[in-house]
């Protein structure tokens, strides 16, 4: 074991009896910290379903785990157990980037959308369905450039430099927007509403939720079987999953695969939808047709969210995480695989906060405010980047 200059501890080799305090009783043969290259710090994180991607303090990408389609965008399809280098083009770097199932795409220095991965349903936004390994540009228009990106199962959305807001891919439910459910293998632009623009978006397993620059909220897409109202919206309306219009100011939105989380203007979190893990963090298993609010703690607000499929992260306004949800293979990072259906405090070590967060299938990382990268959960493929394939329940 060794104690680093910024009083973190690092352990590795034999465990038989646990020795090296990582919640399991297997060895490791490499310490359990991320390694992104000497020097390096880790900026911004995307998170597929097994797979992350981390953007790097130069610029650079890195991406490891599952490689399934060419979803870390290598050039190949042979999964990584470390980190590795994606070639964005001469001189180019990342400024944000976003992982579907089995696709991700990135926004350059530039402003241009690059996309890889799975493109059965287009959603590469490539006008055809042909895979790619590696990164490729998206054609958003005549001098248009990309502002945010959201990748999901099968869809992509991304707000435009003139705030316009494009989707493409899967629309069998709706899910893009366009008062269709034929898919699209281009950028397609969503009808928002008269002089309305869009401040952010996120794009669910089936559905997808966009803040407008009047600080109301618009979902469409696939609704829940256990709702009165099964039929899909393929034009905006919010929230019983939906409704028609948000009665909320609201700052972010966040949507998972079946369920949907909200931070209003005040830094309330509210979340509704599918609840069978307890990912709506109520203390229940009970679904919700409309925003509930989640108990964070006394005095307790939230300034970021992520969500996986069935479990749920939140930053809180002291910087401190909680997770609450499910957690089989320990990605609440709680030092035990049971379920949680209330906030969890994540121990991120002594005097270490969270600066963001981003939950994957079954696997969740963070960056610290040291720059330190930490993963749990899952790592059948390796997507928590530790030189090994061994799940995790406690931040490595």
């Amino acid at each position: 074991c060794a104690i680093l200059d910024d009083g973190s501890l690092k352990c590795w080799g034999n465990n038989g009896v646990g020795q090296l305090g990582i919640g399991s009783n297997t060895d490791q043969n490499t310490p359990q910290t991320v390694n992104l290259g000497t020097g390096r710090t880790a900026i911004s994180l995307g998170i597929g379903y097994f797979s992350t991607c981390a953007i790097l303090d130069d610029g650079s990408l890195k991406c490891w785990g599952s490689n399934n389609y060419g979803a870390l965008g290598i050039g190949s399809q042979i999964n990584q157990i470390t980190p590795q280098a994606v070639n964005l083009g001469n001189g180019r770097t990342a400024v944000s980037m976003s992982f579907g199932q089995y696709h991700a795409c990135a926004i350059l220095d530039d402003g241009s959308l690059k996309c890889w991965g799975t493109n059965s349903q287009g959603q590469l936004g490539l006008g055809s369905t042909t895979q790619e390994t590696t990164p490729q540009t998206v054609n958003l228009g005549t001098g248009r450039t990309a502002v945010s990106v959201s990748t999901e199962n099968s869809h992509t959305c991304a707000i435009l430099d003139d705030d316009t807001l494009k989707c493409w891919g899967y629309n069998y439910y709706g899910q893009l927007g366009l008062a269709t459910t034929s898919s699209e293998t281009t950028p397609q632009t969503v009808d928002l509403g008269t002089g309305r623009t869009a401040v952010s978006v996120s794009a669910g397993q089936y559905h997808t939720c966009a803040v407008l620059d009047d600080a109301r909220m618009m979902c469409w897409g696939r609704t829940p079987y256990w709702f009165d109202n099964t039929a899909a919206y393929s034009t905006g309306s919010i929230a019983k999953y939906f409704g028609r219009y948000s009665n909320y100011d609201v700052h972010e939105v966040n949507a998972g695969q079946r369920h949907t989380c909200a931070i209003l203007d005040d830094d309330t979190l509210k979340c509704w939808g599918y609840n069978d893990y307890g990912q709506l963090g109520l203390g229940s298993n009970t679904h919700q047709a409309m925003p509930q609010t989640v108990n964070l703690g006394t005095g307790r607000t939230a300034v970021s969210v992520s969500l996986g499929p069935s479990h749920t992260c939140a930053i809180l306004d002291d910087s401190s995480l909680k997770c609450w949800g499910q957690n089989d293979f320990g990605q609440l990072g709680l030092g035990s695989t049971t379920q949680y259906s209330t906030p969890q405090s994540v121990n991120l070590g002594t005097g270490r906060t969270a600066v963001s967060v981003s939950a994957g299938q079954y696997h969740t990382c963070a960056i610290l405010d040291n720059g330190i990268l930490n993963c749990w959960g899952r790592n059948n493929y390796g997507q928590l980047g530790i030189g090994s394939n061994t799940d995790q329940n406690t931040p490595q």
